[in-house]
């Protein structure tokens, strides 16, 4: 592909993926139905990608997660952040491979975690951040570059669901 000619599809929702829209938009990226893309943006994009949808784009499919991966890989990694009191924070956009939150990182950034709530954290701290990385990553695949770099295995965790409140719990077993 010529570079500056890359095109992006954008699947999610939420203030990541608003980010994700404004950032291509501001770097003048073409936003592509899935079937003509090179890259596949998932945003707040909540299930598994099957094998059939990553081999779609002809790049590959680059998800958000926040976290500096491998650090926290599930679902629930900015309430982890909070309630392990991690000193810091961060986000990566990485790569989707057959696992879960396992692919190649195309970069990250991590920053001294501000003691606040994990909505706060994810809107006011990580959502800026993963916009703020994803500009730094569209201008180089408009350069033809897509970084990946493999995450070291021997500094991952992955942390389960987190905890239903007591009051769901209560309701549900008296039903």
């Amino acid at each position: 592909m010529p570079p500056s000619e890359v095109k992006i599809a954008v699947w999610g929702s939420g203030p990541i993926y608003e980010a994700a829209l404004r950032a291509c938009l501001r770097n003048d990226v073409e936003i592509a139905e899935v079937h003509d893309c090179d890259v596949l943006l998932l945003a707040n994009y909540t299930r598994i990608l099957k094998a059939a949808d990553r081999a779609i784009p002809r790049v590959g499919a680059l998800c958000f997660h926040p976290s500096p991966l491998p650090k926290h890989r599930g679902r629930d990694a900015v309430y982890w952040t909070v309630k392990m009191n991690d000193p810091t924070c961060g986000v990566s956009w990485f790569w989707i491979d057959d696992g879960i939150d396992t692919g190649d990182v195309a970069g990250t950034v991590e920053v001294a975690r501000p003691d606040v709530r994990p909505r706060e954290l994810y809107e006011e701290t990580l959502v800026p951040l993963g916009e703020m990385l994803l500009d730094t990553l569209l201008a180089q695949f408009k350069r033809g570059v897509f970084s990946r770099f493999p995450q070291d295995e021997r500094l991952a965790t992955y942390e389960p669901p987190r905890p239903k409140p007591a009051a769901t719990l209560a309701a549900a077993t008296e039903s």
